[in-house]
């Protein structure tokens, strides 16, 4: 979807725009929610501020290290882990699963033991305990993980749910069993009056793929529940927004903002889908604030590209645009070369806008709708035969794309060929005829009521190809015109100069052929239309 591609370019940095006190909760709250990426940022941002306990953030820096498999570094965060908090029993945990991992199953198991000495064992240290077993090797060590998640279970009296999270990811691969797990953690929590937002996440993360409603009606309870969560606010935006409810997401992600934990590229994707609900100027001032912090950020340079193009500051856009492609390191998209193009061409740098759709098109060649912004700029350049040539393309090749108003407008472009052709050359001849194939196309499949301009185009196409001759084909065309014109009287006044054109020609052939009374019929009829026209009342006077 043309939405979603985009926002994945909007998606750049991912620091966080700044942090509230007690954030490194929200790092940990990331992490039990398998965003190990924003957890980290969040806990290395907030690793020195008052109120954080290190000796966690710390165990969960290590953790995602682990997982990494960056297990030197892992180990040493683990090890400041115990020097900030020797109680803390989980930076055992983590270093038993270094050694795990390194086949010292001897070593682990004195890591678990100190780790439950230290924590008293507690239900949640006996869980990351069987966690630990399970991230190493669920099936050599099934006997281990089994015991230390009945351990939890009896310490907690069933009652801890971060056992039963871990028994939801133990069995992603069946779905609905999942599911039920992460649902008895949602319970279970709500016994002991609290909130688990990882067990409400990836209940909905589990959910959404068979039902999106059911998944966002409960991310929606959790907001409810924890309605300065982070972590709860973005989930809520995300479905939405996956959901392809821009509008709910885009109103999601306004709330979203406002909490201090936020990250950048939610900003940049806010942005984008204030553009695509069409509030320009929200977007654009998104836009414009990431940059005032971020000033190389060549996703909000899009950004406000699109926009100042939509509001028709196309001066605004030029500049932005002119940043945007001269970005290091910028990868850059159809839409940006195609928009770019446009702004260009309302500035009148044809030149420029040309090689923009040339660009646009190099990267999208099968975007054939180019081809007719192409051919309306060769014909402001008046180089009416490359304007043909890129309208041809496109109506040849635009498939379903291709409209009525695509046929006539490949028509005029003849139209304008041949008439800056030589008079009576074959060139002009050959001009109109390709004009009036294409006319004859848009006038078989019209509304009846959109037919008489075409049929006026298609006469003088008919005059272009037979130069001074006058023909029964111009005199029925033009009839044909007036035949729906004439159910409104309205019309003469409103299209009184295509009345005078057919009036004229068709008074000219009969005169052409001695047909007088017909040919006095319609100069009177023409001078009906164009009472000031004392020339032609003189040659009535005369007319016999």
């Amino acid at each position: 979807m043309k939405f979603k591609f985009l926002f994945s370019l909007l998606l750049g940095a991912g620091a966080l725009s700044a942090f509230a006190q007690g954030g490194y909760q929200d790092g940990i709250d990331y992490y039990n929610a398998d965003r190990f990426e924003d957890a980290q940022i969040i806990l290395t941002k907030t690793l020195n501020d008052n109120g954080t306990n290190k000796a966690l953030s710390y165990f969960y820096l290590g953790s995602i290290d682990l997982r990494e498999k960056k297990t030197a570094s892992a180990k040493e965060y683990f090890e400041k882990g115990i020097a900030a908090d020797a109680n803390c029993g989980y930076n055992y945990v983590g270093l038993g699963q270094i050694a795990l991992a390194a086949g010292d199953k001897n070593t682990a198991q004195n890591q678990f033991k100190q780790a439950l000495k230290v924590g008293g064992k507690d239900a949640k240290v006996m869980t990351a305990v069987a966690r630990a077993y399970f991230n190493v090797d669920p099936v050599v060590y099934a006997k281990e993980i089994d015991k230390n998640i009945k351990d939890a279970f009896k310490a907690s009296k069933n009652l801890e749910s971060a056992v039963y999270v871990l028994q939801g990811d133990m069995v992603t691969n069946d779905p609905g069993k999942a599911a039920g797990l992460y649902e008895q953690a949602i319970t279970y929590d709500l016994d002991k009056n609290i909130v688990n937002p990882e067990a409400y996440v990836k209940y909905a993360n589990v959910y959404f793929k068979v039902s999106p409603k059911f998944a966002i009606d409960k991310l929606i309870e959790l907001n409810q529940k924890l309605p300065t969560s982070a972590l709860a606010q973005r989930e809520l935006a995300e479905k939405y927004y996956e959901n392809n409810q821009f509008t709910m997401a885009a109103d999601q992600y306004g709330k979203y903002m406002q909490n201090p934990n936020h990250f950048q590229r939610d900003e940049q994707r806010y942005s984008g889908l204030l553009y695509f609900g069409q509030k320009y100027n929200e977007s654009l001032n998104v836009a414009k604030k990431v940059l005032a912090a971020d000033p190389t950020n060549h996703y909000m340079q899009r950004m406000v590209l699109l926009n100042e193009c939509a509001l028709e500051h196309y001066a605004e856009a030029k500049a932005a645009g002119d940043k945007l492609f001269s970005a290091p390191g910028a990868e850059f998209t159809f839409n940006d070369y195609s928009t770019y193009g446009d702004v260009l061409n309302e500035l009148k740098d044809y030149d420029g806008a040309i090689k923009a759709y040339q660009e646009a098109l190099k990267i999208r060649p099968d975007k054939w709708d180019v081809y007719s912004k192409m051919s309306s700029t060769y014909t402001s350049m008046e180089d009416y035969k490359k304007a043909v040539d890129a309208q041809q393309k496109f109506v040849d090749n635009g498939g379903d794309d291709v409209s009525l108003t695509d046929l006539f407008v490949l028509s005029n472009r003849y139209k304008n060929l041949a008439i800056t052709a030589p008079e009576e050359s074959a060139e002009r001849k050959a001009a109109a005829v390709k004009g009036l194939e294409y006319i004859d196309q848009a006038i078989a499949n019209a509304a009846e009521e959109s037919r008489p301009s075409l049929y006026r185009n298609r006469a003088t196409l008919l005059m272009l190809r037979d130069g001074s001759e006058t023909t029964q084909e111009l005199v029925d065309t033009y009839n044909n015109m007036l035949a729906i014109y004439d159910r409104d009287a309205a019309n003469k006044t409103a299209h009184a100069d295509a009345y005078k054109s057919a009036y004229n020609v068709i008074a000219s052939f009969y005169r052409a052929k001695g047909d007088m009374t017909t040919a006095r019929k319609y100069y009177e009829m023409l001078l009906s239309v164009d009472p000031d026209n004392d020339d032609l009342r003189n040659y009535l006077k005369n007319l016999k």
